[in-house]
Order: C-alpha cells, then sequence, then structure tokens
C-alpha cells in the first residue's frame, strides 16, 4: 500500500533481532552453567590426578611411644594396649604380625594400629573422608540417582549450546574469522592430538 506521500508504509512489527537474542540467551545460559560447570571442573581434576592421591579419602597418621610395650609378650595385652594408646573404640577386624615384633590392627572403619615391640612405637592410620571432593566427585562420575544423569545430560547439551552459539554473538568483522577462527580451530585440534599421538 501506498499511502498519499509516494512513500511506502513501514509494516508496525519489529523484526527479531536474532544476533542479540542469542546473546542474551548465551548470556543467561552461561550464568546457570557457572555453578555446574565449577561442579565439573573441580572433581575432574581430582579425579584425573587418583594415580597421584585418593580424592575421597585422607589418611591421618599419628605416633605414640609406649615404652611399656617394649618387650611384651602377651598378644592380647599388646593389643589393649595398642588399643588404649589411641583411645580406640572401634572394633578389632583382623590383625596379624607383619614381622617377630610387629603387630598390625585393622578396624571396622578401615583404620589400622601398628605396634613395633623394639622400639614401643605405635602408628595409627586413621582413614577421613573428603566429604566435598567425594561427593562431587559422585556427581562428575555419575554414581548419584538416575535423575542426576539426566540432569547432566542437560548440562552437555547447555554446553553444546553455549559453545556453537558463541560462533554467532556478533558479525561483521568481529565474527569467527581470522584469529578468532584459528583459535577455534586449535581447539579441535588438541584433543584429536591427543588421540592419534598418546
Amino acid at each position: 500500500m501506498i499511502n498519499p506521500s509516494g512513500f511506502k508504509a513501514k509494516s508496525t512489527a519489529s523484526k527479531i533481532n536474532w544476533y542479540r537474542l542469542n546473546r542474551n540467551l548465551h548470556r543467561d545460559v552461561g550464568y546457570l552453567c557457572i555453578g555446574l560447570t565449577l561442579v565439573f571442573a573441580i572433581s575432574g581434576i581430582a579425579v584425573n590426578h587418583l594415580r597421584d592421591w585418593n580424592p575421597n579419602y585422607s589418611i591421618v597418621r599419628k605416633v605414640n611411644i609406649v615404652p611399656s610395650l617394649i618387650g611384651l609378650n602377651n598378644e592380647t595385652a599388646i593389643v589393649d594396649v595398642m588399643m588404649n594408646s589411641f583411645d580406640v573404640k572401634q572394633r578389632i577386624k583382623t590383625n596379624y604380625w607383619s614381622s617377630e615384633n610387629e603387630l598390625k590392627i585393622f578396624l571396622d572403619d578401615g583404620s589400622n594400629l601398628t605396634a613395633n615391640l623394639m622400639s614401643g612405637a605405635i602408628e595409627s592410620e586413621h582413614i577421613e573422608e573428603r566429604i566435598i571432593f567425594k561427593n562431587l566427585n559422585r556427581l562428575h562420575l555419575n554414581e548419584a540417582k538416575q535423575a542426576w544423569v539426566i540432569f547432566s545430560d542437560a548440562y552437555a547439551l547447555m554446553l553444546i549450546f553455549l559453545a556453537t552459539s558463541a560462533l554467532f554473538m556478533v558479525k561483521g568483522k568481529h565474527s569467527p574469522r581470522g584469529r578468532k577462527g584459528l583459535l577455534v580451530l586449535i581447539g579441535f585440534l588438541i584433543p584429536l592430538f591427543f588421540i592419534f599421538y598418546s
């Protein structure tokens, strides 16, 4: 339709700005993923180093010197001294002589005591849970309930959206070309390198 002035009438319907919509979604989904990303990143570092440490438990070692233990030859008396030395209340799971002068006791909670009859030293190894790491690792390794598996799949889809939407944040000279495109390519090449050359 042409108005009296001879110009075409402009449509009152505003066009959707897809770049702005993409940026807004990228921003909001990014905020939503911050907490989840920290959970997976921290626990990921923890489980990557299983050869170096136990991310779920720590071992606390203590040593007491008990002179009355030296030369003691009654196993029941030795066990009593060992238990009383660290005020242990757990039930004994098993015990054995690792050598002629060294008795080892294993407790129900996974801790153990070792007595050396030559030096009178009693060593305690007590296992403590790393509560935060242990629970984060359970989530990371999908050892939680099925509902978490579904939610972690949703999180993976959100990461895919963040990665792809980042390519279309802006247009023109700021689009992923040149140096930015090279960075994207390097991001693909790094995992390929470790797949084929490690």
